[in-house]
């Protein structure tokens, strides 16, 4: 693979030191980013009203194109806009799924602010205090170095005080983010930078959001204890939805100290009514923290571990979540609390590790342990379980096993109608499409599909964009591809009116390869030039030089210099993208093509260009 400094990286030149460099280039950007609690955002935040004073308009525009996700950066800075909700997915805590469509949303955001402002301004950007900002803030500066290096940008970046840390830090996370930040250092191109790791003292800031708010109280002394365990369980489920892995574990770990020492059999009585006074009532199945939640001093115990355990999967310590599971497990508290842990013990290996027979164990120990129980909610317990222990046999390829367990599981929740139960039979009806789909039975997984249809009349675009996406894979599968291409073109449409780049971005590329492949040129052309759009809208190198090479085998082209360029500007699939050089660098159409996006049933895609791992 050619050197990406040969062709993609000359231009922009992203450097990564400890110590401040004896000169700096003129006329720079200069912002410190450092954070002395690790809340999502706030280096950026910094960084973009340092933008903002350099290029207000440049910055203005890309705010007013997006409102919802400046919203979310800057509460309050957007009246009458849609909540950020609303438009994107948020990661899942029952089904160990860490993807964040949000976060993503926020940071491309964020990134091309950046971009354009480095564009317009042909100032470098320094970044002081690198080694104290939050990981999510630093890797939206990844994504704005990759998006640099699509346009061909002409620029410097910056990063100092690499090795220095925050005051505030989850001591459970400090080897993870050194790791964390090395990965950063290699996505950015620049060498990771040496010297002694030391901790500053730097003082807490204002709180801007109410995650700035709940850490905030976590680590002041002067609280009171049950207000500070209170807010670090609002303070995970905040960090839940922003990705802010680092946060979450340290409020979990605080919380679980506060709790340590002198016994106080009234702090759990306490903690609830924190923690209502610091409610805002927002209740979701994405994260079931809420009042009910709460309980004796040992659930709150066995919910910090179980929260840290979560994290933990996130962030790729699997034997380390299993630990922390286990530490909940050890915990006196109900049947059903029991059998959760039971169950994110069974996910983690199962999706993690693939240790299926353990955790059809793991599966049968909740079950056991439900059989003593008498909660209202011991139904829903069961049918999670029920439903992982599905997908153990699923990933076996026995699938009349498999869909045995989802009829049980379905029956455990037929009659309820809570949050948390729909959530669930999204899941099952979902599951049996799959199911049916491996079997290759076509027409049974799509009139299963269908059955969302009749469910509700309310579903929302973002949920039309999916359904309609699945809708079309079966259908392609199935071979009847006039459907398909229909129904394709009504989940672009449905991500059309999202403003959704990315997933309009997969879908023109997937109707291009389907046109390229039936021979239908004009329309091959037609879709690559809008995914290649679409890609260049997010900056996603690898996307556009996929799509420009689509155009250029539509068109009947041979020159494949600038997919080359593109295609070397991606530090994101590795991969991937060596494949793709080395077709276009040989020039061989047929290596090209093959490697063109084809049509899946699941629209779900990794948010890689915004994580470390």
């Amino acid at each position: 693979m050619t050197p990406p400094s040969a062709v993609a990286g000359a231009l922009f030149a992203v450097s990564v030191e400890q110590a401040l460099p004896t000169t700096l280039p003129e006329r720079a950007i200069e912002v410190d980013v450092g954070v002395a609690l690790p809340i999502a955002f706030g280096g950026l935040r910094k960084v973009l009203r340092a933008c903002e004073d350099s290029a207000p308009s440049v910055v203005r525009a890309v705010a007013d194109a997006h409102p919802s996700e400046w919203n979310r950066l800057f509460p309050g800075s957007m009246e009458g806009v849609a909540d950020l909700g609303d438009l994107a997915l948020s990661p899942s805590e029952r089904r160990l799924h860490r993807e964040s469509e949000q976060t993503y949303w926020i940071l491309s955001v964020a990134a091309r602010a950046i971009v354009e402002t480095l564009r317009s301004t042909g100032r470098a950007l320094v970044l002081h205090g690198a080694g104290e900002c939050d990981l999510v803030s630093l890797r939206g500066m990844m994504r704005a170095a990759e998006w640099a290096r699509l346009d061909g940008l002409k620029g410097t970046l910056l990063f100092t005080g690499w090795q220095m840390r925050r005051p505030h830090c989850a001591t459970v996370f400090e080897a993870r983010r050194r790791e964390y930040l090395d990965s950063l250092s290699k996505r950015l191109r620049a060498p990771t930078a040496e010297g002694t790791c030391t901790r500053s003292s730097r003082e807490v800031e204002p709180a801007v959001d109410l995650e700035g708010r709940y850490l905030r109280l976590v680590v002041d002394a002067a609280e009171e204890r049950a207000t500070r365990v209170a807010a670090a369980i609002h303070g995970i489920r905040s960090c839940f939805f922003t990705t802010n892995y680092e946060g979450a574990l340290l409020a979990a770990e605080q919380g679980l100290r506060l709790m340590e020492g002198d016994p106080d059999a009234r702090l759990a009585s306490r903690v609830a009514q924190a923690w209502e006074s610091l409610d805002t009532g927002f209740v979701t199945p994405a994260i079931e923290i809420d009042r009910s939640s709460l309980g004796d001093l040992e659930e709150l115990k066995a919910l910090f571990h179980r929260s840290i355990g979560v994290v933990q999967v996130f962030t790729g310590s699997h034997d380390e979540a299993l630990a922390s599971f286990a530490k909940g497990l050890e915990c006196q508290v109900a049947p059903e609390m029991r059998a959760r842990l039971h169950m994110f013990r069974a996910l983690t290996m199962t999706k993690r590790l693939g240790e299926l027979p353990q955790a059809r164990a793991e599966v049968a120990a909740g079950l056991a342990a439900l059989a003593q129980g008498t909660a209202e909610d011991r139904a829903l317990q069961e049918g999670w379980l029920r439903n992982v222990g599905a997908l153990t046999w699923f990933l076996e390829r026995k699938l009349d096993k498999a869909l045995v367990e989802e009829k049980q599981a379905m029956r455990c929740v037929g009659e309820l109608h809570d949050a948390s139960a729909t959530h669930l039979k999204i899941n099952l009806i979902s599951n049996a499409s799959y199911l049916q789909e491996s079997a290759r039975q076509f027409t049974d997984a799509i009139n299963t599909w269908r059955r969302f249809e009749g469910i509700s009349e309310r579903w929302g675009v973002n949920f039309a964009k999916h359904h309609r996406y699945r809708l079309a894979g079966l259908e392609f599968a199935a071979g009847s591809h006039q459907d398909a291409i229909e129904h394709f073109q009504q989940a672009y449409v449905s991500a059309e009116a999202l403003r959704d780049s990315f997933h309009r971005q997969v879908i023109a590329a997937e109707l291009g390869r389907v046109f390229l492949d039936a021979g239908q040129m004009p329309s091959a052309v037609d879709w690559f030039a809008r995914a290649e759009q679409h890609a260049r809208d997010i900056g996603e190198p690898l996307m556009a030089a996929e799509s420009l090479a689509g155009m250029g085998l539509a068109a009947e082209r041979t020159d494949w210099a600038e997919p080359l360029r593109r295609a070397l500007a991606s530090s994101t699939w590795p991969k991937q993208t060596r494949a793709l050089v080395d077709a276009l660098a040989r020039g061989d159409a047929a290596a090209i093509h093959a490697l063109m996006p084809r049509p899946r049933t699941k629209l779900n895609r990794p948010f890689d260009s915004v994580s470390l791992y």
